[in-house]
């Protein structure tokens, strides 16, 4: 599973209908998220920013995040979004162990 963190600038459109209904989106982003195959981890507001909401998700792969985002996108829900990719601190050690495979044959430029 991938985990990765969106930021969301919500639609002028979403956040009316926020006020107006008094939603929370973290349950639809939950539902969302499952509806993918993945799992919503944490949604938090954010004041002042250029983004309202960021969210920690888990999911099989970048397809399911990305059926997510055309589905909020489509659906005129966020006018804005950032996806940054996450990764767990152990997740270091199978880096080292595939640097140490791979460098044995790379070559530097000029070489």
């Amino acid at each position: 599973m991938s985990l990765y963190c969106i930021k969301i600038k919500y639609s002028k459109e979403a956040i009316k209908g926020m006020m107006e209904d008094g939603v929370d989106r973290a349950d639809a982003m939950r539902s969302l998220s499952e509806a993918l195959g993945g799992k919503l981890l944490a949604f938090y507001g954010m004041v002042g920013q250029h983004y309202h909401v960021m969210a920690i998700t888990e999911v099989p792969e970048y397809a399911n995040l990305s059926a997510g985002i055309v589905t909020a996108l489509m659906a005129n829900t966020m006018d804005d979004y950032k996806v940054i990719p996450l990764y767990k601190s152990s997740d270091i050690t199978k880096v080292s162990a595939m640097y140490k495979e791979a460098i044995v044959n790379y070559k530097k430029p000029g070489n």
